[in-house]
Parts: C-alpha cells; structure tokens; sequence
C-alpha cells in the first residue's frame, strides 16, 4: 500500500509541473481524501442459486487530479485515485431442499486504482468566494488486489481486472486564496460491470457490480 501512496504523490507532483507549465493561469491541480460506503448489487442467472447483497463498509479513497477550462465555469477533470472496497453477500444452493440449507456469508476485500474522466460545471457565486458544482463522468479501474476474509470455500474464486463504473456528484467549492480552493463533495458511483470471473460450487452464473456512495475533501491550487 505504500508504494500506491507513493504512486498518487508522484502523480500529483506530475500533474503540478504540468500545469505549472501551462501559460494559463486557469489550470488547476488538487489533491482529495474521501471517506466512501461500499456496497454491491447482486443478481443470477437460473433458479438454482439465490445471492443477495448482504451490507455494506466503510472504506477510503486518496486521489490526485487536474482541472482543465474549456468555457467559463467548465472544466475537464482527469485524474488518479486509489480506492479499497468491500464486498458482503450472502449465497446459497437453492436445489429441492433449499428450505433446509442456511445462506452462507462471505466478504472480499479489493484495492483499485481509478482514472477518473469527470465534467464539472460550476455555478456562479452564491456567496462571497463561494459557488456550487455538479460533476458527472465515467471512471475505468484497474484491480490491484482482491482477498477473502478467510473463506474456507469461496464461492468466487476469481474477479476481473477491470471495472468501470458512471460517477454523479454535487459539491461545494470556496476560495480561501489566491489560487487556493477547498471543496466538499457528495458523490455516487454505479458500477456497471460484472466483477466475477470465475466461481466454484454453484450452478448458476452469478453478478456482483460494485458501488460507492462517496464523501470527498480535496483542496485545488
């Protein structure tokens, strides 16, 4: 994990000569943290297996971005984020006897790193130094890791390397600087791909698509 940490400053230190570089004064780097509710959507194929989502965690972000203006209050954002998440559902073989047979639990924990490629469009002030933002994009993600809490029998025995996923959110930004802003933002994020590769012990293909309901602080400058 360190070296992933170490990954997202190098990428900020990028992005800051980069837009240092830039003769306008309009581009903006920044940094967040987030705080973020992961969860899944569960769905099967057939009538032989029964899966349901079965809670959600608390998991956290750390990312890096730049903001680029193509027309006044719109900008491009592009950046990079690593991101954990968590996935709990509970499964079970229905067969003749499914009234006999109790679901079984089970968790994995997963590292991503994201490439977020956002729109984000701001209103103009509705206070001193402060205004609103929507934002609104499709993020691809690459697996870094993925890890059973100590599943004797996992039922998944193999997730794909890639997801992607469509990103909403709303947010607040104030200038606390010349060049200097903090912003908070709400943000939901749909996954829109099946994660499972390759399962054992069930009849039916099964669908996990993983989802994130996100609370971001970042500063930009």
């Amino acid at each position: 994990m360190k070296n992933l940490f170490f990954l997202v400053v190098v990428f900020s230190l990028t992005l800051a000569t980069a837009a240092t570089a830039q003769t306008s004064s309009n581009y903006r780097i920044g940094i967040k943290v987030a705080p973020m509710l992961s969860f899944a959507t569960t769905d099967v194929e057939g009538n032989a297996t029964s899966i349901e989502r079965d809670g959600s965690a608390m998991r956290f972000m750390l990312g890096a971005f730049i903001d680029i203006p193509f027309a006044e209050n719109y900008f491009f954002s592009a950046g990079l984020n690593y991101a954990s998440k968590k996935t709990q559902f509970s499964v079970v073989e229905m067969g003749n006897l499914s009234y006999l047979v109790a679901p079984v639990f089970e968790s994995y924990d997963h590292e991503f790193l994201q490439l977020p490629l956002l729109l984000k469009l701001y209103t103009n002030e509705i206070s001193l130094d402060t205004k609103l933002f929507v934002n609104f994009g499709v993020t691809p993600e690459v697996r870094l890791n993925s890890t059973n809490d100590e599943l004797t029998n996992p039922s998944i025995t193999a997730f794909k390397r890639f997801d992607l996923s469509g990103n909403f959110g709303v947010g607040i930004e104030r200038a606390v600087g010349v060049n200097t802003n903090i912003f908070l933002t709400t943000g939901y994020s749909l996954g829109f791909l099946n994660q499972v590769k390759e399962t054992t012990g069930l009849s039916d293909d099964i669908s996990i698509k993983n989802n994130l309901i996100s609370l971001e602080l970042g500063i930009t400058f």
